[in-house]
């Protein structure tokens, strides 16, 4: 941080804690050396008279890394310049991960722990950290990390795009796509898209448009929507299209349904190990009340041993039925549905993010309110598990 500050200082430096700081930004490679410093070394070249002065100087520049020191240079310089320093931290899992392929969470908390304090002990300090909420959950939760300190935070703000703003995002990619296609910012589809709408698969055979489809299948993740845009294309170049057609859409919705539930193992195999054959016992539904998905849910224990959070879970209770719902919900495997009045649909569902509080028994009697559905992008699978085939 503080060679940082260091890298911005520049000009004439006079004050000890500005030119300490960005000593420290030059001795780490982030920013030249200052004014007085390079003066002094010219002296030393021109003329054998100044190098007792040159030498001088540069000892009152001399860098010292004594933590205290640095520290009451950082918010001096802060201070004085009337600055506001952020620290945006995102990914602390990749700094985390071990030789097995694991994440080590000590590590994970370590960062985030670091971050708050800066933010503690610096008042012009603003920090923004950024986790997924897997590992949000299995560091505060399944290991119990910040225990000490999550009471002194603000409470953490569950990042979500919605599906209108995915929409946009999307509608955004086509118009910058045709700008480069083209040559022009035009918002319609018909340059990727063979038809402004696809007839799902299914006995409703519904019509909807492709942003709609888009956007409902990508779980209200950005990084799935790329994905999933990415798989049409390639699957239009293999059947040699030159646009993308239902029939692209038709062939790559299985695969990428199965690889959401791999992406779902793979990040929640911490909390829940199991989590992967616990989809595999729901998926012979699209949709359930809540006393059917109970049923199902408290029987799981009883035919294998479930643990969440490390803690296994006692056969045929609720408690344990709740708790598995908690993470289904958390991985927006499955949501509430509630009715909605909108344009385009006539239900809607209530998220984690939105409500990552809602599984619970204390809401017991709310729960038994709603209709609980399954996210529509793992349809296909569940059409696969009861039929053994897919076909279009």
């Amino acid at each position: 941080m503080g060679s940082k500050i260091g890298q911005y200082q520049s000009g004439l430096l006079t004050s000890s804690s500005e030119i300490n700081l960005h000593k420290l930004a030059v001795d780490e490679g982030l920013n030249k050396s200052d004014a007085i410093s390079e003066f002094s070394n010219f002296l030393t070249k021109v003329t054998p008279f100044a190098k007792d002065l040159a030498k001088a100087a540069m000892d009152v520049q001399r860098l010292n890394k004594n933590k205290n020191i640095l520290t009451k240079d950082i918010a001096t310089v802060l201070k004085k310049n009337q600055q506001k320093f952020w620290v945006l931290i995102d990914d602390v899992d990749q700094a985390a991960i071990t030789k097995q392929n694991s994440y080590d969470y000590s590590v994970c908390w370590a960062i985030v722990a670091a971050t708050i304090q800066l933010a503690n002990d610096f008042s012009e300090v603003r920090s923004l950290i950024s986790v997924r909420t897997d590992i949000w959950h299995t560091m505060t939760v399944g290991k119990k990390h910040g225990s000490d300190i999550l009471d002194k935070i603000q409470t953490p703000v569950y990042l979500r795009f919605t599906e209108e703003e995915l929409g946009e995002v999307f509608v955004k990619r086509i118009e910058l796509a045709n700008k480069e296609s083209i040559g022009s910012y035009k918002r319609g589809l018909s340059t990727f898209f063979e038809s402004r709408t696809l007839k799902l698969p299914g006995n409703a055979e519904s019509i909807r448009s492709w942003d709609f489809w888009i956007r409902k299948q990508s779980r209200n993740r950005p990084r799935d929507m790329v994905q999933l845009v990415q798989q049409l294309i390639e699957k239009a170049e293999d059947h040699g299209n030159d646009v993308i057609k239902a029939e692209d859409a038709y062939q790559i919705m299985l695969d990428y349904a199965r690889e959401r539930i791999t992406n779902i193992e793979r990040e929640y195999r911490e909390i829940c190990p199991q989590i992967k054959v616990i989809i595999g016992e729901l998926s012979i539904e699209k949709m359930y009340d809540f006393a059917g998905l109970v049923k199902i849910l408290k029987a799981v224990p009883s035919s294998r041993r479930v643990v969440i959070d490390s803690a296994a879970l006692t056969p045929d209770t609720n408690e344990a039925a709740i708790k598995i719902l908690h993470v289904l919900h958390m991985c927006n495997f499955i949501n509430a549905r509630v009715e909605a009045d909108n344009l385009e649909s006539d239900y809607d569902h209530i998220l984690f993010s939105q409500r990552p509080d809602l599984v619970s028994a204390d809401n017991w009697n709310e729960l038994q309110k709603y209709r609980w559905e399954i996210h529509p992008v793992f349809h296909p699978y569940i059409h696969e598990m009861k039929t053994s085939t897919y076909k279009f």
